[in-house]
């Protein structure tokens, strides 16, 4: 059987970056309340000590918040790509069963099993592996020929027919 990559982690690059990204935006909010927090009108003048203690807090957590995710995420794909790259992974081939769809409302995992080894994946999961659901444009169907390419739970690869 001829296969076409509709996924490689290897050419999809950092994905999840723009989850870490949005923290950008509250550490520049914080930024600014730390900043004016003095010149800011209302309850901010009238508790000048509470109004120091929540905008370092707000700023702190922001870091936090994205040095954290950011570290997780890239280091799942660290982890991912360097197993890829040195044949740290196992390839399943077969056709797709017990496929069950996320609906297009969300709020489910899609699943499929191929050859016993079964996956489970969603767009709204924050992952480097492959993710796409059939309900947003997916290639898994019931039945078709697959090669699945993964480490653990994640697809670093999947083919399907040409």
């Amino acid at each position: 059987m001829e296969y076409r990559t509709v996924f490689d982690i290897a050419d999809a690059g950092f994905k999840t970056w723009s989850f870490s990204a949005h923290g950008l935006i509250f550490i520049v909010i914080g930024i600014g309340v730390v900043a004016f927090r003095k010149s800011l009108p209302g309850w901010w003048r009238g508790h000048p000590r509470a109004s120091n203690v929540f905008a370092f807090s707000f700023l702190g957590f922001a870091i936090v918040w994205t040095l954290t995710s950011f570290i997780s995420t890239y280091g799942q794909y660290s982890r991912m790509v360097d197993a890829a790259r040195t044949g740290r992974v196992d390839v399943v081939e077969g056709n797709v069963t017990d496929f069950k769809p996320m609906p297009a409302s969300g709020h489910a995992m899609e699943r499929f099993c191929v050859r016993g080894k079964c996956f489970e994946y969603s767009d709204f999961v924050v992952t480097s592996g492959f993710n796409n659901t059939s309900s947003h444009g997916g290639p898994i169907r019931e039945g078709i020929p697959v090669r699945v390419t993964y480490t653990g739970k994640d697809i670093v690869k999947l083919e399907v027919p040409r």
